[in-house]
């Protein structure tokens, strides 16, 4: 997941433009599209890092210009309503909101406009971490007394394989991703996915997509395009 779909993610957040004046959203939707599709901690990580770090920012300097309060109240609480459920309800990403929420009082109150700096993210990340060992600490139910960190929506969340990224993938543009009984090659299952015939090397981490007789290593970003191909051939 982190070599296939996270990169991308990232990437799309980074060039992502924060303009209270004229903000486009495309890239945004198509971020939030996969936020069902990996964990949820990666997810959080990557709008920490690459959403939340300008949006702070622009709202610091918006507020600093003497806007109209409520215009900026707005803004803050349509951005909330951007974001799905499962984020909304993640402790970091409330957190973050928070953060914004504190400079738009400060500037209803009167009082001087703060941007918060990397101190009150990193008092919040040792919170979470007594927190966490707190947990760990109690008597744990599980067989040998023994305690799983990912029963406690911590950092450890099993990373998807290839097969289950690429059946993400297949979702996202709208395909269906199913095995095709009986048919394997070099002992790997072989899939449809849309109108094509793939198959995953899980242990090289590699995909192949059939064309005619052979087999040809691809990516996950010609998929797409070659189902779209051979739906036109199909016609």
């Amino acid at each position: 997941m982190r070599r296939f779909i996270v990169p991308k993610l990232q990437v799309a957040l980074q060039e992502f433009q924060i303009n209270p004046a004229n903000q486009k959203l495309d890239q945004l939707y198509w971020v939030m599209s996969w936020a069902s599709a990996i964990p949820i901690h990666l997810m959080v990580d990557l709008m920490e890092r690459f959403f939340f770090s300008k949006w702070l920012q622009v709202l610091y300097h918006w507020l600093c210009s003497n806007p109209n309060l409520q215009e900026v109240h707005k803004w803050y609480v349509g951005w909330k309503g951007l974001l799905p459920t499962e984020l909304q309800a993640h402790e970091n990403i409330r957190y973050q909101f928070t953060l914004g929420l504190e400079m738009i009082d400060r500037a209803i109150e009167g009082l001087e406009v703060v941007l918060p700096g990397p101190r009150a993210n990193l008092s919040h990340i040792r919170a979470q971490e007594q927190r966490q060992f707190e947990v760990q600490q109690r008597p744990a139910a599980g067989i040998g007394g023994t305690t799983k960190m990912d029963d406690f929506g911590g950092g450890g969340a099993a990373e998807m394989t290839l097969k289950e990224v690429v059946e993400a993938h297949a979702q996202h543009h709208g395909l269906i991703f199913k095995p095709k009984p009986g048919r394997n090659h070099d002992g790997h299952q072989i899939y449809g996915y849309g109108k094509l015939s793939i198959y995953v090397d899980p242990i090289h981490e590699r995909l192949y997509v059939q064309k005619e007789q052979d087999w040809l290593l691809t990516n996950l970003d010609n998929l797409p395009e070659m189902h779209n191909s051979s739906l036109q051939k199909g016609r």
